[in-house]
């Protein structure tokens, strides 16, 4: 382990008046003055609190060139420049603040977001951030100071992990705790005794670390940052190298403190004796229930999906989507970075895609109606539509029928969201052409899965629960070859619990009567409150 000390920084710098309201007209704003800051050399016995790890001296940090700092100060943040242009023990700083010195706060790095409310600093450690070979890169290590007067002391406020490994192939390396604690993200902090600032914990569960060049570097050092917390139940760390994910876990409490950074013994890649396939999901939900002309935004930003459907770190190979498309309907759909917005057209449906390229990364279900759907339970999803089940998209009597396509089912579900997969094997389902079915997809037991067809706040129901019928006879899709056909007379929906009584492996359907019937089969949902 190692721990990082503080160092004094000299500092010129003025606090702005604070004033009360009143209904005389506003003061005006204060003039900022230009002030340059320097960062004294402490003696040999102190390392330096600084930003990456000197090449000649493993406890010695330096300040990278042209390195930023926050000053907050009387309600308003401003940025200081470094002046150095290569790596150095010292730096100066010179930027515009108040004229008035007192009472103030300085951050590094600087985060044009961060705020003071005269207990708290708001702020952010970045949950995905990029390596640098043997030390940290910029903007990761965050450490402040409550200061008065010229001199500033910054502390650390995070901790985090050093690791090395043994291949050329690993892009990224996750930490979470087996416990969720939120270790990076969004955090605030305070100013205990003897001027320590304290994080408080953030909104994140995973951070995430990708390689710089594609993949770390044999035998090279590298740096997760984290806020410190006590892992009440161990920590686990996620090796992804680009079509697997390995884990190594430690299962005992361990505590991470504020300016020490842990150990991984060994070579990271030597100790996970166990690799699995990768999958990545985009967006909160799969379905949006709107009302005509209205719209909805969220981020689409490649999520990793583990075998307990829980978010996990981003991947560091999964394509980011570039493009979108309405598969049918007359909803539009827009993409700004990583920012998808659905936009509803007339009353109907639609089915809007991510793409990167011309491969469909995800899919969404837009469900527009004249007054948004309410209830316990909700009417037929989509209108007239059907799922296959465990499938997360809608299907209609004019979808193509393929071929069962074995062990990649589900992939390529995906990516093609509109075919009706049909069965093969003994299996009777579209997820794959063997008994090695999953039962889990809807979320079978437990809460909601990222394979749920269902708008927010909905999922599909289980065998048990109080589902109405309905006098609508949407009956179900099937196959014959790769020809549709549509079955009337029915009012039957689709429940999440599989049924395991016999080699089938068919599955419970609601409301009214229950039965079984093989998975392939498309029938309506009908969501229920979660």
């Amino acid at each position: 382990m190692k721990t990082f000390k503080s160092i004094p920084l000299i500092l010129f710098i003025f606090l702005a008046c604070q004033r009360e309201e009143s209904l005389l007209p506003p003061a005006p704003e204060p003039q900022l003055v230009e002030h340059t800051l320097y960062a004294s050399t402490p003696g040999e016995d102190a390392p330096q609190t600084r930003t990456i790890i000197s090449p000649y001296n493993d406890e010695m940090i330096l300040w990278s060139a042209q390195e930023r700092i926050s000053i907050l100060s009387g309600g308003g943040n401003y940025p200081f420049q470094g002046n150095n242009d290569i790596i150095e023990s010292s730096a100066s700083f010179t930027g515009e603040a108040p004229a008035n010195l007192g009472n103030y706060i300085a951050l590094y790095p600087y985060d044009a977001s961060a705020s003071y409310d005269g207990t708290y600093v708001s702020t952010t450690l970045p949950a995905v951030q990029t390596g640098r070979v043997n030390t940290f890169a910029n903007g990761y290590l965050v450490t402040a100071d409550d200061a008065t007067g010229n001199s500033i002391s910054f502390n650390h406020l995070c901790s985090g992990l050093r690791f090395e490994v043994n291949t050329n192939n690993i892009k990224a390396v996750s930490i979470r705790g087996n416990n969720g604690e939120k270790i990076g993200g969004d955090f605030r902090f305070r100013f205990a005794g003897e001027d320590t600032p304290v994080a408080e914990a953030g909104t994140e569960e995973y951070v995430t670390l990708k390689a710089p060049d594609g993949s770390f570097e044999k035998l090279a050092y590298y740096y997760i940052v984290i806020l410190p917390t006590t892992f009440t139940k161990g920590f686990t760390l996620i090796a992804d190298n680009g079509t697997q994910i390995g884990e190594y876990r430690i299962d005992s409490e361990v505590t991470f403190s504020p300016g020490v950074f842990k150990r991984v013994t060994g070579l990271l890649d030597n100790r996970i004796t166990t690799w699995k396939g990768a999958m990545a999901y985009y967006g909160p939900e799969n379905s949006f229930c709107l009302r005509p002309g209205g719209s909805v935004s969220f981020d689409v930003t490649p999520r990793l999906i583990e075998d307990s459907w829980q978010r996990g770190p981003v991947p560091a190979v999964a394509d980011v989507p570039d493009g979108t498309q309405v598969l049918w309907g007359d909803s539009t759909a827009s993409l700004s970075g990583t920012t998808l917005t659905l936009t509803a057209a007339t009353e109907g449906s639609s089915l809007v895609a991510i793409k990167k390229g011309e491969t469909i990364l995800w899919s969404y279900l837009i469900w527009v109606t004249a007054e948004a759907p309410s209830g316990d339970v909700l009417p037929p999803l989509g209108g007239q539509l059907y799922f296959q089940w465990g499938r997360k998209d809608p299907l209609s009597a004019s979808s193509t029928g393929v071929d069962n396509k074995g062990a990649n089912g589900l992939s390529y579900s995906i990516s093609h969201p509109c075919d009706f997969i049909a069965a093969g094997g003994s299996g009777y389902d579209w997820f794959t052409d063997s008994l090695d079915q999953d039962d889990t997809l809807w979320g079978e037991g437990g809460s909601k899965t990222v394979w749920d067809p269902c708008p927010s706040g909905y999922r599909v129901p289980s065998s048990t629960d109080s589902v109405p019928g309905s006098a609508d006879n949407y009956g179900y899709i099937t196959n014959f070859g790769n020809t549709l056909s549509v079955y009337s007379g029915t009012s039957l929906y689709w429940s999440r619990d599989a049924y395991k009584g016999d080699m089938l492996h068919q599955c419970y359907f609601s409301p009214g009567s229950s039965g079984r019937q093989y998975r392939y089969i498309a029938y309506p949902v009908r969501c229920i409150k979660e």
